[in-house]
């Protein structure tokens, strides 16, 4: 296989794997808001972290094999993350982040263009 499909493929696992992952950590912090605490509740988000814990080894493996850098590979990783995380959770809990939530928030993404860029 080509590179280009590889890279394709990684970038599209990571998006998948990262919103999975950042879906079933918010949906049991919304189970956690309402009080539900029975294992029926948690198997759905349980499973979705599984599903995602493959999808991110899979894109690893794969934009290691399209990049040959381990760092980049991480950089897109971590910005797919800063990315999808406020839209999960906005869309969640329609609640914004605070002044020092939203510092925090915008120094990470001038870390992560330092490091792209730098």
């Amino acid at each position: 296989m080509s590179k280009e499909i590889f890279a394709a493929s990684a970038l599209g696992l990571m998006v998948l794997g990262e919103f999975c992952i950042i879906y079933s950590e918010v949906a049991v912090a919304r189970l956690a808001q309402a009080g539900s605490t029975s294992w029926e509740t948690l198997t759905f988000p349980v499973l979705l972290a599984c599903f995602s814990g493959l999808c991110l080894m899979a894109a690893y493996w794969l934009g290691y094999r399209a990049v040959g850098d381990i760092w980049l590979v991480t950089v897109v990783s971590v910005t797919s993350l800063l990315m999808l995380e406020p839209l999960v959770i906005w869309s969640m809990f329609h609640e914004m982040p605070g002044r020092g939530e939203l510092i925090g928030f915008c120094l990470g993404a001038l870390g992560l263009v330092a490091a792209v860029f730098l």
